[in-house]
C-alpha cells in the first residue's frame, strides 16, 4: 500500500544495516532503566545484544496505566517477545523486543484507573485519584499522596478477595506501586516482573540521557519544519482522496514538538517565531534552548515513531488498528530524517474465557459478538428458548381462534349496520393489545422467575464485553493472576498467535491441561 512503504521485514532489516545508531549509549540507558523496573537477568542478556551491529529491535508501546492498564498492554508485550523470536529466525540476525512506556505522555485521567472483576463478577473500578498540581509528563508523577495510593491497592484487595494466588499478587503491587515511585517505574517494575521469563526490555522516553542523544533529531524538526509539514499535509490529502479518515489532525501551527517546564506545552509556529504557553521565543532562542536543555522536549504524536526509530534499530512496530491508521500519516516523513520506515504489523486481539463463561456460551449457543449490542436482546432471546412451550402454544392458538371468531361475528354484525366497520377494526386492535399485554405480563413474570439466569448472564458481559467494549480494553491482569497465576502468562504466550489479524477466543478450560 502507498501508504506504508516497508515491503516486509527482510526489507526493512537489510535498510537498516547502513544505518547509524549510539548503540553504545543506548545500551547503557536501556540497562540503567531496566535496573530500576528490576528486570530479569534474560532481559539484561537481550538488551546486551543490541550491541551488535547487525541486531533490531521490535517494538510495541502503550501508557503507563495504574496496575499495568487493560489487559492488552500484556498481551502486546507478550506479542512482542513471540515475533522477535519468529523474525530472529527469519532474518538470521538478533532482534531484540522493547516496550515503550509512553513517559513522556501526560494524559493523567487515561492512566489513573483500571478495573477489575470483584468478587461478585462485577466490574469495580481502582483508581489513584490526586492528580499533579499542572499537566507533567507520567515519568514525572510520582504517587506522592499515599493514603490515595493505599486505598486504591486496598479497593484492589477488597475486590479480589483472597486466593492462592493472590498473596503474590498484593506483594507484586506492593513492591511496584510506591509512593517514591512515578507512574513510569510502577508500571515498568510490574510489568518487568510479570515477562521476567522472557527477556523484554522497557524503555521510557521521558529519560534525561536519551532527551540528549535525541537533541539533534529535535533541532531537525525546527530547522525541517516547512517539509516536514508539507509532507504531512499532501499524504493527508492523499490519505482523503482514498476515502479513508485522518486518524490525527494537528493545527496547521504544530510545530510537533511538546516543551515541559511547570508543565506541558506545545510549542507553537507564530510569524517568524514560536510561542510556548504565554511566552515567545525566536528560532533561534528554540534552538538554543533545545541545545542546551532537551530534556525538556519531547515529541508529539505525529514525530513520537521518528524519535523511537532515531534511538533505536526499528526493524517492526506493533500496534492497535488506531496505532497504524496514524502512521499511515507519517510514513513519508521518515526519509527527511534520514531514517528507515518500520513494518508495521497489527498486534493481537484476544479475549479470555474462563470455564464458567465457556460453558455458559456452550449451553446457549451465544457468539461474542453478541455481547456487543443489547444485553437484553440476549437475555430475552435466551429466555424465550425456556419459555414453556405450552404456554406460548396456547396463547398463539388463543389469538388465532379469538381473531377467527371475531371476524366471523363482526361480518354477520355489519350486515345490519355497515357503517360499524370501523368500531370493530378498533375493537378488534384493543382485544389483540389487551392479550399481548396479558401475554407480554406472563413472559415478564417468567423473566423475574428467571432472575439467575439474567444474572448469569450479566456476570458474563461484565467478563467479556465489560465497559461496553473487548475485554482487553478494560480488565486488569491482576484479576487473572489472583485466580489462575503466574502460569497462565506463559499459557497465554503459547495461545496465541502473534500475527492474526482478526480476534482470538482463548478458553481457560484448557489451562492445565
Amino acid at each position: 500500500m502507498a501508504f506504508f512503504p516497508a515491503a516486509g521485514i527482510e526489507d526493512v532489516a537489510e535498510k537498516l544495516s547502513t544505518a547509524k545508531h549510539s548503540r553504545g549509549e543506548i545500551v547503557d540507558i536501556l540497562k540503567a532503566q531496566n535496573r530500576l523496573y528490576q528486570a530479569s537477568d534474560k532481559t539484561f542478556e537481550n538488551i546486551e545484544r543490541l550491541r551488535d551491529k547487525s541486531a533490531v529491535c521490535v517494538f510495541a508501546g502503550q501508557q503507563a496505566g495504574l496496575f499495568g492498564g487493560p489487559l492488552l498492554v500484556v498481551y502486546k508485550a507478550l506479542s512482542l517477545v513471540k515475533a522477535a523470536r519468529a523474525y530472529e529466525t527469519t532474518l538470521g540476525r538478533p532482534v531484540v523486543p522493547i516496550f515503550w512506556i509512553a513517559g513522556d505522555d501526560h494524559d493523567f485521567a487515561e492512566v489513573n484507573h483500571t478495573f477489575v472483576l470483584n468478587r461478585s463478577w462485577e466490574l469495580a473500578r481502582l483508581s489513584y485519584d490526586t492528580p499533579p498540581a499542572f499537566e507533567l509528563p507520567v515519568s514525572e508523577i510520582k504517587f506522592n499522596d499515599a493514603s490515595e495510593l493505599d486505598k486504591a491497592k486496598n479497593d484492589l484487595k477488597e475486590a479480589l478477595g483472597e486466593t492462592d494466588f493472590t498473596a503474590e499478587v498484593y506483594d507484586l503491587v506492593e513492591k511496584a506501586y510506591t509512593s517514591d515511585d512515578t507512574f513510569v517505574t510502577s508500571f515498568g517494575k510490574l510489568m518487568a516482573s510479570i515477562t521476567a521469563d522472557f527477556g523484554l526490555a522497557f524503555f521510557s522516553p521521558g529519560d534525561a540521557k536519551a532527551k540528549r542523544l535525541a537533541a539533534d533529531l529535535f533541532k531537525d524538526f525546527i530547522e525541517k519544519e516547512e517539509d516536514l509539514q508539507t509532507r504531512l499535509n499532501d499524504t493527508n490529502e492523499a490519505i482523503a482522496r482514498s476515502g479513508y479518515h485522518l486518524q490525527v489532525e494537528k493545527s496547521a501551527d504544530a510545530s510537533h514538538l511538546l516543551y515541559n517546564l511547570d508543565g506541558r506545552k506545545p510549542v507553537l509556529r507564530q510569524g517568524d517565531g514560536y510561542r510556548v504557553g504565554d511566552d515567545t521565543l525566536s528560532r533561534e532562542k528554540l534552538l538554543d534552548c533545545i541545545h542546551d536543555h532537551p530534556e525538556r522536549f519531547s515529541p508529539d504524536v505525529m514525530t513520537r515513531p521518528l524519535l523511537q526509530s532515531y534511538l533505536f534499530p526499528v526493524v517492526s512496530q506493533k500496534g492497535g488498528a488506531a496505532e497504524i491508521a496514524y502512521l499511515a500519516q507519517i510514513n513519508r516523513i521518515f526519509g527527511l530524517f534520514s531514517l528507515v520506515t518500520p513494518y508495521y504489523r497489527a498486534r493481537p486481539s484476544l479475549t479470555v474465557i474462563e470455564k464458567r463463561f465457556e460453558q455458559i456460551m456452550r449451553e446457549h449457543d451465544i457468539a461474542l459478538e453478541e455481547l456487543a449490542g443489547d444485553i437484553e436482546q440476549l437475555i430475552n432471546r435466551i429466555l424465550a428458548r425456556s419459555f414453556p412451550a405450552d404456554i406460548e402454544q396456547s396463547f398463539n392458538q388463543f389469538r388465532d381462534h379469538l381473531r377467527e371468531h371475531f371476524q366471523r361475528f363482526a361480518d354477520r354484525s355489519l350486515k345490519y349496520d355497515p357503517g360499524l366497520s370501523r368500531l370493530a377494526e378498533q375493537t378488534l386492535g384493543k382485544i389483540n393489545f389487551a392479550v399481548k399485554n396479558f401475554e407480554g405480563k406472563v413472559f415478564s413474570s417468567h423473566k423475574k422467575k428467571s432472575q439467575q439466569m439474567r444474572e448469569r448472564l450479566y456476570r458474563l458481559w461484565y467478563a467479556l464485553y465489560p465497559n461496553r467494549n473487548f475485554q482487553e480494553r478494560s480488565l486488569n491482569i491482576t484479576y487473572f493472576l489472583s485466580k489462575y497465576g503466574r502460569g497462565l502468562v506463559n499459557f497465554l504466550y503459547e495461545k496465541m498467535d502473534c500475527e492474526q489479524k482478526s480476534h482470538q477466543l482463548i478458553n481457560l478450560s484448557e489451562f492445565g491441561e
